[in-house]
């Protein structure tokens, strides 16, 4: 395979000739070479490609000309459908190699022919018929019946869960659209694909089931390539836990009074017994409060009401659960119902037990649609190395992101990989001539109420000195209203996180060539902006996660009691790999030249400063706004005359 990547890769190659404005890499080919490799062997390979490696088609290359059955995962549903409808048809073409793709999305994302029959019979959606209609019209054309190919339902629409299914509420075989159904369809696709595009959370899924014994997601495959993968350790982390929302518990009641209409309308107990729940439900998350929050969870030490009010949750579930086991014989569905409030109320046990479970930390994300309790470990890495161990294939993690300070320790403990081989390669992009890194002078630590102030003020000059084109990237959303509140007559467009989507906040910044684009976290990754409209990124302090975070407080505690040091082994890295992907959105091209604006003086006046900069691209550093200035006018004019 080796003759053939060079073919493919270099300078003189098929790429060349076929992609305008290819640029032969030579990272790019030697990563080629090392994925190869490690396809063939069956081994694990733990790869670093810097931006602007050309990382996707070194791994998408020999996984297409290996022969072999490749899962490849990704972090966004985004990034997906980037990776199936615009890589790997390119590279198809280019190769000229005949196989099978795939792309296997969570059922969340098809419609459902059978929910969406019982939305088109539900009295509470009258007003939204029309729209209805229209997506029965459109699943009859549909090939896939993948949501996101069509504009019907925004993401955040009211109807998306009526018209998909969940693990939940699926009939499965027993359905009586099964024959025409769209996830069964796409995973058959995937069953006889030799590329299968996936995501993530649909392969931690696919974990998950395992390890609790219940069988798998994903048929079996010869290797397993996962990009982006700095993002699956704090995904494995929520599907090898345990959750219970009020949404579940709001959905099973009105599941279970849609069954009783349809099927068992002699048994209005049902209705009752549902309505009761939802009754009792309300009480206790407007115990809990409208406050969004994640705090550990308590289930009744010294809180006599929330002991109570779970108490009548639970005798209103189990009252349900007795109503539904004498329907069940009715219908598949009643006789899910009855399945889904047995487990709901195992859940509900499980969380009101006074007793903290040794291997997993407990804990309340409270939103304003409802609260989730969660069971998260402690530690992932036995149970992934085990899976791991029950999936012999080839697996290749890749990330622009893996390393601190040059090392994979962080990564490789997260997810208990020990005998993997590791390989870096930095970004072909010249950051000593391409990029200027401006720390500026301050007395003022991120913990002053006067820090906020500090970062508008500098956000105002560099602003000014590139024409907007800047990115704010903020670790809070408080620091982001207040610095967007403070800079509303910079001159420039500005766009905040919040006020429309990231894809058409982004477009908008494209578009317009002068906007100032604010973001938290969300916006520090995935984000590729080339040229002109991006010439500077603002970070305005070092990511570490928050304190109060219930789970990383527990595992930082945890630590400590075995003589560890948190901060060192799990604070710092993690902050590391997070401001890594900020730095990430500068330059995205050869072309690009920009200027990084680090806010935090704690990185020159702590000794842990160091690590941080020893894990950014070799750039010139300066404290001096005039050499901002003097930078931005010297490449301006050096583009202008090339």
């Amino acid at each position: 395979m080796r003759d053939e990547l060079t073919a493919l890769f270099n300078e003189d190659g098929v790429l060349s000739q076929q992609i305008t404005g290819f640029q032969p890499r030579p990272a790019q080919q030697e990563m080629a070479e090392r994925v190869a490799n490690t396809l063939s062997n069956g081994n694990l390979l733990i790869a670093e490609a810097g931006t602007g490696t050309g990382k996707t088609f070194a791994y998408l290359a020999p996984a297409m000309l290996s022969g072999q059955k490749v899962f490849i995962s990704t972090g966004t549903k985004n990034l997906q459908d980037q990776l199936y409808q615009r890589d790997l048809p390119v590279l198809r073409q280019t190769l000229n190699v005949p196989l099978m793709t795939a792309i296997l999305k969570g059922r969340s994302n098809y419609l459902c022919h059978h929910r969406l029959g019982l939305a088109e019979t539900d009295d509470s959606l009258l007003n939204d018929q029309a729209t209805l209609s229209k997506l029965r019209k459109w699943a009859e054309q549909s090939d896939h019946g993948d949501l996101s190919d069509t504009q019907l339902l925004d993401a955040d629409s009211h109807l998306l869960p009526r018209v998909t299914s969940t693990v939940d509420n699926c009939l499965g075989t027993q359905c009586p659209e099964y024959q025409h159904c769209f996830v069964a369809e796409a995973r058959r696709r995937a069953q006889e694909a030799d590329i299968v595009v996936v995501n993530h959370h649909l392969l931690m899924s696919d974990l998950a089931l395992k390890t609790a014994g219940q069988g798998e997601v994903l048929p079996t495959a010869d290797a397993y390539i996962i990009d982006e993968a700095h993002q699956l350790p704090g995904i494995a982390s929520q599907f090898l836990g345990l959750r219970l929302s009020s949404h579940q518990i709001t959905e099973l009641c009105r599941d279970a009074t849609q069954e009783m209409h349809a099927e068992a309308s002699d048994m209005p107990s049902i209705a009752t017994a549902s309505d009761k729940l939802q009754t009792v439900l309300q009480r206790l998350r407007v115990y809990l409060g409208s406050e969004v929050l994640r705090r550990p969870w308590f289930a009744g030490e010294g809180d006599e009401t929330q002991q109570n009010l779970l108490d009548a949750v639970a005798q209103a579930l189990t009252n349900l659960a007795e109503e539904l086991e004498q329907a069940s014989p009715r219908s598949q569905g009643l006789s899910q119902c009855h399945q889904r409030a047995e487990s709901l109320l195992d859940l509900l046990e499980y969380f009101q037990a006074n007793a903290e479970p040794s291997d997993h930390v407990l804990w309340l994300d409270n939103r304003l649609s409802g609260f989730i309790l969660n069971a998260t470990p402690f530690d992932i890495s036995g149970p992934f190395q085990q899976w791991l161990d029950d999936k012999p294939a080839a697996w290749i993690f890749t990330s622009a992101t893996l390393t601190v300070a040059g090392q994979f320790n962080h990564f490789k403990q997260q997810l208990g990989i020990d005998d993997a081989e590791t390989v870096s390669w930095e970004s072909p992009f010249d950051y000593q001539q391409q990029s200027l890194l401006f720390l500026p002078e301050t007395k003022l630590m991120p913990a002053s109420v006067n820090y906020n102030q500090h970062i508008a003020d500098v956000a105002r000059q560099v602003i000014t000195l590139s024409g907007g084109r800047t990115f704010l990237l903020f670790t809070s959303y408080r620091a982001l209203y207040e610095v967007a509140e403070a800079l509303k007559d910079c001159g420039h467009p500005l766009l905040v996180q919040g006020s429309g989507g990231k894809a058409q906040l982004i477009e908008r910044f494209r578009e317009q060539g002068d906007a100032v684009l604010l973001g938290t976290s969300s916006f520090w990754e995935g984000v590729d902006v080339r040229g002109d409209a991006l010439r500077c990124v603002l970070i305005d302090k070092i990511p570490f996660a928050s304190p109060g975070d219930p789970v990383l407080e527990a595992r930082i505690n945890l630590l400590k009691m075995h003589g560890g040091n948190p901060f060192r082994s799990i604070q710092i890295p993690s902050a590391v790999i997070q401001l890594k992907q900020g730095i990430g959105r500068l330059i995205r091209d050869v072309r690009d030249y920009g200027v990084l604006v680090l806010c935090d003086p704690r990185l020159l006046n702590k000794p842990y400063g160091k690590v941080f900069l020893r894990s950014l691209p070799a750039m010139p550093i300066t404290q001096n706004i005039q050499d901002v200035a003097d930078f931005l006018t010297e490449k301006s004019v050096d583009q202008a005359t090339h």
